[in-house]
């Protein structure tokens, strides 16, 4: 985007909203900014996850397995699929 302005944000979650489930995935992010911009149109605003917690870190802080669990089971579980 030309000439855009840039955020750079961090955000930081106590483990209990992981283990309830939450992941920012760059569509999670991307419906928060819509709900900000509701009338803004999709090649207005983008959205990038730049770092994010290991996917395993997360699994385990949410009850899962990883080490017994497949790519695909995995993707699935972090809603990433």
């Amino acid at each position: 985007m030309k000439n855009g302005f840039k955020w750079v944000v961090e955000i930081t979650v106590d483990p209990t909203w992981v283990e309830d489930g939450f992941n920012l995935t760059e569509d999670r992010a991307k419906d928060m900014i819509e709900k900000e911009l509701p009338h803004s149109y999709s090649h207005e605003t983008a959205v990038r996850v730049l770092a994010k917690p290991d996917g395993d870190r997360i699994l385990k802080q949410q009850g899962y397995r990883p080490s017994k669990m497949t790519a695909k089971e995995k993707a699935k579980a972090l809603r990433e699929d």
